[in-house]
C-alpha cells in the first residue's frame, strides 16, 4: 500500500522538481516534465511527452554530422559557374594568400572588371578565414580545386555552426527536446540555406552571427546579462558587423533589447553602464578594426559605400556605371509595379521570386524546384506560423514583459531586414533574391517550431504518449522534401 503507483509517481515528481528547479523566463518552460515512463521500451523513451535525453543527443549529433557531410560534399563538386558571385569574392582570399596582406579595395586585382568595384570595400572576415584554409591547403597541394574547396570550408563551417547554435536556442526556449530538434531541422535543412553553405559567400556566416546574437539575447533575458552573456553578445555583434550589412538590424535591436531588459530588471545605472561597456568593448575589439581601417584609407568612409559608388563610376563598363543603371525609382515604378507585377524579361514578380528563392533556387536563380515543392514548403511554413499566431504567440511571448521585449526585437529585426531589401530593390539594384532575407530565417523557424509544438502540447491525454512523434512529424516531412530537392534538383543542376 505504501508503494502503489500514485505514491511512486508523486515521489519521483517531487525529487525531480527539487533536483532540477526551473527558473526560465518563459512561462511554457515552467511546466514540470511528468515522468510517465521510467523503463526503456523499443524506439523512443518518453519523459512525460518529451524525448529521452540520450535519444535527443543522438538525433541532434546525427543531424549536425549529416548537415556537415552534405554541405562539405556538395562544396567539393559544386561548379564555380553555379556559385553566384563566388568568382568575384574569391579575388580577396587569393590576393591575401598571394600578397600576405589585406587589400584596401582599390587594387585592380580584386576589382570586378564589369561592375568596377571590389567586395574588399565591404567587411570580408569570411575571406580572411578562407585565406587561412587556403594557405594551409597550399602546403600540401597547389591544386586549384583543392584551394577552392578550402575557401568554401568557411561557409560549410558557418552553416554547421548555425545548426549547432539553433539547437542551443531550442534547448533554451523549449522544455520538450523534440521541439529543439524540430527547429534545427527547419533551419538546417532548408534547401537554400544548404546551398548557401556550400560556396564562398557572406550569407551563411551572417546567419550564424544572427543565431549567436539571438542565443545570447535569450540567455541575457534569463540572467539579466551576466558577465558571460555580455561577452557572448559582444562577440556575436562584433562578428555580425564583419558579416553582411543586411544582418545589421540585429545590432540595432541588440542595443534596444539590452537597455530595455536592464531597465525592466531595475538594475542600477552603474551596473547597466558597466555591462553595456563590456558588450561594446568586445564587439569593438572583434569588429572595429575594419571600419577604422576603412575610414583611414578611404577618407572617413566607414562602411565603404561612398567609395564603392566612386569606384564603380570610374571603372565599371558604361552600362553598369551608377548613373546609367536603371532602377524602379529611376523608371518611376509604383509599389505594385515593383513588387507585384512581373517585369519585362523576367518570369515572375519580385514577391514570388523572393519567396521561392528563400526556399530554394540554385545557381544564378536558374535551377528551380517544381511548383509542387514550393507549395508544400510554403504550406508547412504557413500552417506552422498560423498555429503560432493562434496557439503560441499570446501565452508564450506576450504575457510577460521579458518575452514580449524579445518578441518585439525579433519581429523588428525581421521587418528591418525586409525593408532594407525592398529599399535596395527600389532605389539601388532590382534584386528578387531570397538570400537577402536569410537573417530572418532563425526567428521565423523558431516561431513555426513553436506553432507545431503548441499544437501537439494541446493533444488529449490519451494522445500524449505519441506527442513526441507527432511533434517531429513536420520535421520528417521537411527532411523528405529536402532530400527530393537536394538529390533531384540541386545536385544534377549545379554539380552534374
Amino acid at each position: 500500500m505504501f508503494f502503489d503507483e500514485k505514491s511512486i509517481s508523486f515521489t519521483i515528481r517531487i525529487m525531480y522538481t527539487i533536483t532540477y528547479p526551473r527558473t526560465d523566463a518563459f512561462p511554457f518552460l515552467f511546466r514540470r516534465e511528468i515522468l510517465r515512463r521510467t523503463f526503456s521500451r523499443p524506439g523512443l523513451e518518453i519523459l512525460g511527452d518529451s524525448m529521452n535525453k540520450k535519444d535527443y543527443y543522438w538525433a541532434k549529433y546525427m543531424l549536425i554530422f549529416g548537415f556537415f557531410c552534405i554541405s562539405f560534399g556538395t562544396s567539393i563538386f559544386l561548379k564555380t559557374e553555379h556559385a553566384p558571385d563566388e568568382a568575384m569574392r574569391m579575388l580577396i582570399p587569393e590576393y591575401i594568400v598571394s600578397h600576405h596582406t589585406l587589400p584596401n579595395g582599390m587594387e585592380e586585382s580584386v576589382r570586378h572588371p564589369l561592375w568596377g568595384f571590389s567586395y574588399a570595400l565591404y567587411p570580408y572576415l569570411t575571406a580572411i578565414i578562407s585565406s587561412v584554409f587556403m594557405a594551409i591547403t597550399s602546403l600540401f597541394t597547389k591544386s586549384a580545386a583543392a584551394l577552392l574547396t578550402a575557401a568554401r570550408l568557411t561557409s560549410v563551417l558557418s552553416g554547421t555552426g548555425t545548426l549547432i547554435v539553433v539547437f542551443l536556442i531550442g534547448e533554451e526556449l523549449f522544455e520538450r527536446r523534440e521541439s529543439a530538434l524540430l527547429g534545427g531541422i527547419f533551419v538546417g535543412f532548408l534547401p537554400q540555406f544548404v546551398f548557401l553553405s556550400c560556396y564562398v559567400n557572406n550569407d551563411s556566416f551572417a546567419v550564424f552571427t544572427v543565431a549567436l546574437i539571438i542565443y545570447f539575447w535569450i540567455r541575457g533575458m534569463k540572467s539579466a546579462f551576466c558577465k558571460k552573456d555580455c561577452i557572448g553578445l559582444g562577440a556575436g555583434c562584433g562578428l555580425c558587423a564583419l558579416s553582411y550589412y543586411n544582418a545589421y538590424a540585429y545590432l540595432l535591436c541588440s542595443i534596444l533589447l539590452f537597455f530595455a531588459l536592464m531597465i525592466h530588471f531595475r538594475k542600477p545605472a552603474k551596473e547597466i553602464f558597466a555591462k553595456a561597456l563590456l558588450v561594446f568593448a568586445i564587439a569593438f575589439l572583434i569588429g572595429g578594426w575594419f571600419f577604422i581601417r576603412n575610414a583611414v584609407i578611404h577618407d572617413g568612409d566607414l562602411l565603404g559605400m561612398r567609395t564603392t559608388k566612386e569606384s564603380a563610376s570610374l571603372y565599371a563598363t558604361e552600362e553598369y556605371k551608377p548613373k546609367n543603371r536603371q532602377t524602379p525609382a529611376s523608371e518611376g515604378w509604383s509599389f505594385k509595379q515593383t513588387y507585384l507585377q512581373t517585369p519585362e524579361g523576367r518570369t515572375s514578380n519580385w514577391l514570388f521570386s523572393t519567396v521561392s528563392s528563400f526556399i530554394g533556387s540554385f545557381s544564378y536563380m536558374t535551377v528551380h524546384l517544381p511548383m509542387v515543392l514550393y507549395l508544400l514548403y510554403g504550406a508547412l511554413m504557413a500552417f506552422g506560423f498560423l498555429l503560432f499566431l493562434f496557439l503560441a504567440m499570446i501565452p508564450h511571448w506576450l504575457r510577460k514583459k521579458p518575452q514580449l521585449l524579445l518578441f518585439v526585437m525579433l519581429l523588428l529585426a525581421c521587418l528591418i531586414t525586409l525593408f532594407m531589401d525592398m529599399y535596395n530593390t527600389y532605389f539601388s539594384d532590382y534584386q528578387s533574391q531570397g538570400r537577402y532575407l536569410m537573417p530572418a530565417l532563425v526567428p521565423l523557424m523558431v516561431w513555426i517550431d513553436d506553432g507545431y509544438s503548441s499544437l501537439t502540447a494541446k493533444l488529449p491525454a490519451e494522445w500524449k504518449r505519441a506527442s513526441c512523434h507527432l511533434t517531429l512529424l513536420p520535421g520528417a516531412v521537411w527532411l523528405v522534401l529536402f532530400l527530393i530537392s537536394y538529390i533531384g534538383f540541386l545536385i544534377p543542376g549545379c554539380c552534374g
